[in-house]
């Protein structure tokens, strides 16, 4: 029994695929020949020295967890600060008062025969500069 489910497993794994064999491409694919170029074209080897240094300023576990907890202290306040039925308006009224006070609107007065004629003018004017577009393109 232990034979067979060793010869087994070893069939299985040797059926498996090889890591390191170049897996087939489509012949049909549109970017085939760039696609089996690429994978027989070997890259640089990195050397050891081009690894860089370790971090040192990267925070432990407890200084994360630290940090989470008072970020949560601090949301906590907040919700509790800005939940329902927790502040109300006061005073509003002598708020109110001030804005009407200080918002005086503008004067409104019926234009005048001048101001028709002004506008008449500019009216004539603009008409008079207007021109229709060439009917053939230039």
């Amino acid at each position: 029994m232990r034979l067979g489910l060793i010869v087994g497993f070893a069939a299985g794994v040797s059926a498996c695929a090889n890591p390191f064999k170049t897996a087939p491409v489509d012949p049909s694919s549109p970017v085939a020949a760039a696609v089996a170029s690429a994978a027989k074209t070997k890259g640089p080897r990195r050397k050891l020295s081009e690894i860089p240094a370790i971090p040192s300023d990267i925070p432990s576990a407890d200084q994360i967890r630290k940090a989470v907890a008072q970020q949560q202290v601090a949301g906590d306040a907040l919700t509790r600060a800005t939940a329902p039925s927790t502040w109300e308006l006061k005073g509003t009224e002598a708020y109110a008062a001030k804005a009407r006070r200080e918002a005086t609107p503008p004067a409104f007065e019926a234009p005048t025969d001048t101001d028709r004629a002004n506008t008449e003018a500019f009216a004539r004017a603009a008409r008079g500069r207007a021109s229709a577009p060439p009917s053939q393109p230039q």
